[in-house]
């Protein structure tokens, strides 16, 4: 392994600690909970053994001090029996007595037959080595039956604590491996934890920035947490409801821009249409206008192409007559002025309005029409879909066919139905009908249909009304349904 390998390493891993909070709050809860440890162990290894040391001396002392209270009421050839029985109860006692002039005097036993007998000179302690003793403490004290001051130095052993820092050394390797598993598991617990709702809410927040609310944060904790995942839950509430709120109001906006496009689109098609069909007549016209002025061939005879003139002048002032009843109908101004109609009735009266073209044409005429049929509408709007419907039947139709009306009521529905036998619509044609200045017959020719717009007006009425219609072919011919 190279060093350039390593060093790519390291820098790995510092990046991956500094992206990751579980593994940041791990190192430094290690850290901290490791240091805190061999802290409290330092510390007990130099607090211990001086405590353990004082509490000792506190001991030795309190014995001392009982013990000199006893030798002070007894006489030093009397004395041998207590030095015996303190020296047997405190195992590693150093005792040492002195005279008035420091000097070193040898302990008194239950033997002794004479005091003081002062000690030879290079016996002064029983170890040569001061460290075996704790420090050294000095009482004065006088024997019951003399004035003489006497010094008692005692030092307690020092074995002890020895022995306790000892321990404490021998352990430190076992217990290294005891700080070090309760760092660990202390780590990984807390950082757990700790980190456990921050990275929930943290995945929260990313699903929040890709506006995805399909989530909701836990609210079992009462702490400030619990508080801000009860407010990410709220606030992602009133952002689904605001976002669909937005969505609505695009789709609708959008809805209205496209209607808005087909309604110009529309538009642009009626006039261009418009002026399609008044371009031809005022164009025969025009001409048949400066031929009669320049008498020109046939146009000298004026009287029969005034006529001519004339009967395109008609056809022309229907036209412009439909075109504001269609301007009239598609204006937003317009509001449809409804009451209610008398249906069966307005129908009886069809046939006599179309009399003429129903008898030099010999159609059969026929009508099944219930009595006091009842519609709520504009009654000369209605009146004009059924007089578009009824003339495009009689004007399509050939000789000799048959025209059936008939009218209902089906549950709270009015239903109106007009079949003319004799012809039929291709279906690629049926849904053209509808479409303004369309016709079947392209020549455009006026002899063999309309302008055009009588389906498109009827359309525009019925729509108004918020009626359904149909036209479809039987086996008879073609019939045109309306439910009001």
């Amino acid at each position: 392994i190279s060093y350039r390998q390593l060093e790519g390493w390291d820098i790995k891993l510092i990046k991956k600690i500094k992206s990751n909070l579980l593994l940041k709050i791990f190192i430094v809860t290690f850290l901290l909970t490791s240091v805190c440890c061999f802290i409290t162990y330092t510390v007990i290894s130099w607090l211990l053994p001086k405590t353990y040391s004082t509490t000792l001396d506190t001991n030795l002392d309190n014995s001392v001090t009982l013990f000199l209270e006893e030798l002070e009421k007894i006489s030093p050839l009397e004395s041998g029996k207590l030095f015996d029985e303190f020296l047997l109860n405190n195992v590693n006692t150093l005792l040492q007595l002195y005279d008035e002039n420091n000097n070193e005097i040898e302990l008194p036993s239950q033997g002794t037959t004479k005091f003081p007998t002062y000690v030879a000179v290079g016996v002064a302690t029983e170890n040569a080595d001061p460290a075996v003793y704790r420090a050294t403490h000095s009482y004065l004290f006088s024997f019951a039956d003399t004035d003489k001051v006497y010094t008692l130095s005692v030092a307690g052993s020092a074995h002890e604590v020895t022995l306790l820092k000892d321990t404490l050394g021998t352990i430190f390797l076992t217990l290294f491996f005891v700080i070090f598993l309760i760092a660990v598991t202390a780590s990984v617990i807390y950082s757990r934890y700790v980190t456990k709702p921050v990275l929930q809410l943290s995945s929260v927040s990313q699903k929040m920035s890709e506006l995805n609310f399909d989530w909701k944060c836990d609210e079992n904790r009462t702490d400030e947490l619990g508080v801000l995942a009860h407010s990410l839950n709220e606030m992602s509430k009133k952002l689904s409801i605001s976002l669909e709120d937005l969505r609505n109001a695009n789709e609708k906006l959008q809805a209205d821009i496209e209607h808005e496009r087909e309604l110009e689109q529309a538009q642009l098609e009626f006039f261009s249409a418009v002026s399609h069909e008044l371009k031809t007549p005022l164009t025969i016209i025009k001409g048949q206008t400066e031929g009669m002025i320049l008498n020109v061939g046939d146009y000298q005879n004026r009287n029969k192409y005034l006529s001519r003139s004339l009967e395109i002048i008609n056809t022309m002032q229907n036209m412009v007559q439909e075109i504001l009843t269609v301007s009239h109908i598609k204006s937003s101004n317009m509001r449809v002025q409804k009451e209610c109609i008398d249906f069966s009735a307005m129908l009886s009266h069809e046939y006599v309005s179309f009399e003429d073209m129903i008898v030099n044409k010999r159609i059969s005429w026929n009508e099944n029409i219930s009595p006091n049929l009842k519609v709520a509408g504009d009654k000369s709007l209605i009146q004009k879909v059924i007089n578009n419907l009824v003339s495009n039947a009689i004007s399509y139709s050939p000789e000799e066919s048959s025209i059936t009306i008939t009218a209902f009521q089906r549950n709270e529905n009015v239903v109106f139905e007009l079949e003319n036998t004799g012809v039929h619509i291709p279906e690629n044609e049926i849904p053209k009908l509808f479409d303004a200045f369309y016709r079947i017959e392209h020549s455009r020719n006026r002899k063999t249909g309309g302008s055009g717009l009588g389906l498109y007006i009827v359309k525009a009425i019925l729509e108004q009304h918020q009626a359904t219609y149909s036209i479809n072919n039987t086996s008879n011919g073609v019939l045109f349904s309306i439910h009001f």
